[in-house]
């Protein structure tokens, strides 16, 4: 075999670029025939290669066992990133509560023990003041007899209503 060709093929190989016949030829070049003194640490690999081959063969089914315990590794994975997630959003609404409890504790706080602002008179003398109060109670008074004479009418309509309903009655009881 041509040396040259080899190093080519291992190059090659290590870049994983070989075909399976290229590798097969590989193997039996290190395997069956002998090597120059720098490629022995190859003829080493593709030996150890060749005896743990030749040793055990792959079981049945262990694709299919890796990929279920592959799926279940990240399922497992994807819980507990998504408890993670839950555990987050729920410290966070936990924090969000108390900072607007405490909002509300310091905002009634401030309202109580702010100072009242002592109020100033509107009216410059006692009779001023006597005149602006007289004013407001004749408001208060017209309004309240505005409601009193509503609720005249609606005392009147209320019996003017039950006469009526005495009258159906008694016309239906006769």
């Amino acid at each position: 075999m041509n040396v040259d060709r080899m190093n080519q093929l291992l190059e090659r190989y290590y870049n994983a670029e070989t075909t399976e016949a290229e590798e097969k030829e590989l193997k039996r070049f290190f395997i069956e025939e002998e090597v120059p003194d720098h490629l022995h640490a190859e003829k080493e690999m593709f030996l150890q290669l060749q005896a743990s081959m030749n040793e055990e063969p792959i079981p049945e089914g262990l694709e299919e066992r890796l990929s279920k315990a592959i799926d279940t590794w990240e399922t497992q994975e994807q819980r507990t990133l998504k408890i993670q997630r839950g555990t987050r959003i729920r410290h966070l609404q936990w924090i969000g509560s108390i900072a607007a409890s405490m909002l509300i504790v310091v905002s009634f706080g401030w309202y109580l023990y702010e100072p009242i602002p002592a109020r100033k008179d509107t009216c410059a003398t006692p009779e001023e003041a006597y005149v602006e109060a007289q004013k407001a109670l004749a408001q208060f008074s017209l309004a309240l007899n505005k409601g009193m004479k509503q609720m005249g009418t609606l005392h009147e309509t209320t019996e003017r209503v039950e006469k009526n309903i005495q009258k159906q009655l008694n016309k239906i009881n006769e």
